[in-house]
């Protein structure tokens, strides 16, 4: 097997809003996506950095604020506690994980947006834009981001906000059509405000720069029609008080920056090079450090159009180098929705019920919502678990683990190794940088852990298929590859250097990690009213 240069990653998964925990969708896109590539890429013996933060400064945790009656510093706080604990309930590995509203990294945020913005100004590519939003005196508010309900003035489909979740499509909050306040503001009247954008100078060559990036041509499609319908500009500034503050527009109103991906990867990436400073900046055009990002399609334009248009106007920074992005996770056939607890949190599927961080990988990624919208089945996972994993796999585990022989070191037989080898180079080409697809790494290790060709009551056939199901599965069933690993006589987590070396598997001096069967009923603790089971009910 060829060495692989070593290299080092920058990887950081979107933000995600602190106005509530994480669900089974948020988890079965960037987060679990990009958490199987970072340990994809750990055991081929790079070094890989994982921050991220909370986007705490969308409008939504003032509505959420709002909601709780509390003061949207104490929810983000509270919030980011509780993402923090999803994220780790399911073995997502984040390196750093940031609050910017108030953690120690929160003036370096702020103060790396203004100069950012600052920078753009005096490099004369903004231009100030007046607009009309509606405006509610007694409340203060201004009729944009969480605050505003309508439909999208091109699909005319319900929208809220900047964004269409139908489309995909970014507006300015004056072209909603039917504008109403989501919390009954009134009076409302139109006022002027003016606003910052960046005039992207070469909106072909961002779009070449996407595509090459890994961004689907739906999503690239979706952007270059933004682009058109907004002359080439990328909203920089809107108007409120929430946010890392911009000075007052001419009419007085107060204005923040319009956060848009750019900024926390400017963070984030002070963060990482903390902890390698030899490296340098991630999003410097001087480093050599691989970037990543992932996200759902509902930040694809924010994202991709802000992010590189910022990036490659600053001259000396640069947008990530790959991107992953994922489209939305159905639960039981309707989206996940935080506000009609339609939900099934990431936390409470592990810590509530039988079923084990490993069995929700494996099945969330075979239902990878990476090319379309996927769904979360209930009694499909039940059936998945107990015939895959508690039933097929556990047995064969339980029959190869007891014909080891512990007496003497063990190698591969030369004559067995082709069959590994070429799951191997399959494993590698699905996470290819630029189409990762953890799809094709499940189907992978779902075919190896069936491979009718080897009888592991054998044991050159067990030690081969043991070592292959513990790289494997490495990057999707984190907790069962190293426990494999390490009864093969190894230590630490798998690594593709260490696969065809000699090893002395060990007894077992500790309880393996197993798949309890399920039941609907078994689930019913995390599962929420909405869904209703034949032979489960929810408390809900």
């Amino acid at each position: 097997m060829t060495a692989i240069a070593a290299q080092t990653f920058f990887l950081m998964p979107i933000p995600p809003t602190p106005n509530g925990r994480l669900h089974l969708g948020h988890i079965a896109g960037p987060y679990l996506r990009m958490d199987m590539l970072g340990r994809y890429l750990r055991s081929q013996g790079h070094r890989v950095d994982v921050v991220s933060a909370v986007d705490g400064f969308d409008s939504y945790v003032l509505w959420k604020a709002l909601q709780e009656q509390r003061t949207p510093e104490a929810v983000v706080r509270d919030y980011h506690g509780q993402i923090a604990h999803d994220l780790r309930a399911l073995d997502v590995e984040v390196d750093d994980f940031l609050d910017l509203v108030q953690g120690p990294y929160a003036q370096q945020h702020a103060r790396n947006a203004q100069r950012t913005v600052e920078r753009l100004v005096a490099l004369g590519v903004t231009q100030s834009v007046v607009e009309r939003v509606l405006y509610c005196p007694d409340t203060r508010r201004y009729m944009a981001g969480a605050w505003l309900l309508g439909q999208c003035p091109y699909c005319r489909a319900g929208a809220g906000g900047y964004f269409c979740e139908g489309c995909g499509a970014l507006f300015r909050p004056e072209a909603m059509l039917d504008p109403q306040p989501r919390m009954g503001d009134s009076p409302l009247h139109w006022v002027e405000v003016e606003s910052l954008f960046l005039t992207v100078a070469h909106p072909e060559q961002l779009l070449q720069r996407m595509a090459t990036s890994g961004a689907p041509a739906s999503i690239v499609e979706v952007i270059a029609r933004f682009l058109e319908r907004e002359n080439g500009r990328v909203r920089l500034t809107a108007p409120g008080e929430w946010g890392v503050a911009w000075s007052p527009d001419r009419f007085g109103n107060p204005r923040v920056l319009f956060e848009s991906g750019w900024e926390y990867a400017l963070t984030c990436a002070d963060r990482s090079q903390e902890q390698a400073p030899e490296h340098g900046h991630a999003m410097l055009r001087s480093s050599e450090v691989t970037t990543l990002v992932s996200f759902g399609i509902d930040n694809a334009v924010l994202l991709l159009a802000g992010s590189v248009a910022v990036m490659d106007a600053l001259q000396d920074h640069r947008s990530f180098d790959y991107v992953l992005t994922n489209y939305f996770y159905n639960l039981q056939g309707a989206k996940f929705s935080t506000s009609r607890l339609h939900v099934v949190w990431a936390a409470d599927i592990v810590e509530k019920t039988p079923a084990t961080s490993d069995a929700v990988r494996y099945f969330l990624s075979r239902e990878s919502p990476e090319h379309g919208e996927t769904n979360f089945a209930v009694e499909e996972f039940v059936e998945v678990v107990n015939v895959d994993l508690a039933g097929a796999l556990d047995g064969r585990i339980d029959l190869a683990l007891a014909v080891l022989d512990h007496t003497r070191p063990q190698s591969i037989d030369p004559a067995l190794w082709p069959a590994l080898e070429l799951a191997v180079t399959r494993l590698g080409q699905a996470f290819r940088l630029d189409a990762v697809s953890v799809r094709e790494a499940w189907d992978v290790l779902h075919q190896w852990m069936q491979r009718p060709d080897l009888d592991v009551t054998q044991p050159a056939h067990a030690y081969l298929w043991l070592k292959g199901l513990a790289y494997l599965a490495a990057p999707i069933m984190p907790r069962l590859a190293e426990y494999l690993w390490q009864r093969l006589g190894h230590d630490g987590l798998p690594l593709i250097q260490a696969l065809r070396a000699a090893s002395q598997p060990r007894p077992q001096t500790s309880a393996r990690p197993r798949f309890a069967p399920l039941s609907p009923a078994a689930l019913a603790p995390c599962l929420p009213a909405s869904v209703v089971l034949a032979g489960a009910t929810s408390d809900a």
